[in-house]
């Protein structure tokens, strides 16, 4: 029998499979939890306030989502460890994972303090390295899976006064991502980051004060015209998520307006 290509909308059909996104009740993960189950994935809505996990995952049946809540703090690998044992215990085991808690603490870099620096790099790193890890030693056993960590644009240029070590820490994401697609593909696991630019979401509202500084923004850095919305990241995460990038990995996606090609 001559092999059939699978048509366009099969390449990025998830059904069948689960897809555990961490820091999931803020604007950006509830939006990739959307997009993921969309397209027919079962998803771990997981948080470290396991509250706010149930509110959201709540939300994401309300439209339609598979999901099941999960209490998950990066920045504790006895936390991690204990999650992917509950979800073994239940007889589920992520194909896909989406490293998406994250910090945003903005100070200038005379004045960024030792608590900022270590909770942005325990949150926005270390929790991504060791989520990665332990997910990845999973996938390792059953023939792969696929590993997408958020970073940003601030992990590829300066993005603005007072980032310093939230910019460290991206970068720092940026290349893991590289480092461990290297490692990993030979399992079968593939690793990319998504890169956005500045989202309209909780965590970015000291960047947006005011719609002044929005329009001098958007005037000055993103050629699209826009700020942009959670939603805006939905075709990236499926893409990355599903057969349609079966050959891309270690890569960095850009979400974010035109922003890197203005400078």
């Amino acid at each position: 029998m001559q092999h059939k290509e699978p048509t366009v909308h099969r390449l990025f059909d998830l059904t069948g499979q689960t897809a555990l996104v961490t820091g999931a009740s803020g604007g950006l993960g509830r939006a990739q939890c959307l997009a993921l189950a969309e397209a027919g994935a079962r998803v771990i809505v997981s948080d470290v306030d396991p509250e706010a996990a149930r509110e959201a995952c709540d939300r994401l049946g309300a439209a339609g989502a598979d999901c099941v809540p999960l209490e998950l703090d990066v920045t504790s690998t006895e936390s991690v460890n204990a999650a992917f044992d509950v979800l073994e215990s239940r007889g589920e085991r992520p194909e896909i994972l989406v490293n998406n808690a994250g910090v945003s603490l903005r100070n200038s870099a005379l004045e960024a303090t030792e608590q900022e620096f270590d909770l942005t790099l325990a949150v926005n790193l270390r929790g991504t390295y060791f989520t990665a890890q332990r997910a990845a030693r999973t996938m390792r056993g059953r023939g792969g899976g696929r590993i997408i960590n958020v970073s940003s644009i601030g992990g590829l240029v300066v993005d603005g006064e007072r980032s310093s070590v939230y910019d460290a820490s991206k970068a720092a994401v940026v290349q893991v991502t590289r480092n461990m697609a290297y490692e990993w593909g030979r399992h079968g696991i593939r690793v990319n980051s998504i890169a956005p630019g500045y989202m309209r979401t909780a965590m970015t509202s000291d960047l947006l004060p005011s719609q002044e500084v929005e329009e001098r923004i958007v005037r000055d850095h993103i050629p699209l015209g826009r700020v942009g919305e959670p939603a805006d990241l939905s075709g990236a995460v499926v893409f990355l998520a599903s057969r349609a990038s079966a050959y891309v990995t270690g890569h960095t996606l850009t979400v974010d307006g035109g922003w890197l090609v203005s400078l």
